[in-house]
């Protein structure tokens, strides 16, 4: 399935439940981890598992979804520096 977020009627009718596990990228190319869940209106992505690194991110982060990939908005230096948790944010944790 292939969904570009920035057409509105897309948006409204994608599941977001589709990307869960899917590997996400920014927008410069880096692979950066997998959707681990969603909660409101954010998805949790997450890199590694031993030393886990989490990325707490409002859906409106989301450009696009094709191929079995999720596609940031933003850059890698972005996503570092404004969205690296150390938990994953679950349930106000």
């Amino acid at each position: 399935m292939q969904i570009n977020l920035l057409m509105n009627s897309d948006e409204r009718d994608f599941d977001w439940g589709e990307i869960i596990t899917k590997p996400v990228y920014t927008v410069d190319d880096k692979h950066v981890g997998h959707v681990d869940g969603l909660e409101n209106e954010q998805f949790i992505v997450k890199d590694k598992i031993i030393h886990a690194r989490y990325y707490r991110l409002d859906r409106e982060l989301l450009e696009e979804y094709q191929d079995g990939k999720v596609k940031l908005k933003i850059t890698e230096q972005e996503l570092n520096s404004k969205y690296k948790r150390d938990r994953p944010g679950y349930f106000g944790q």
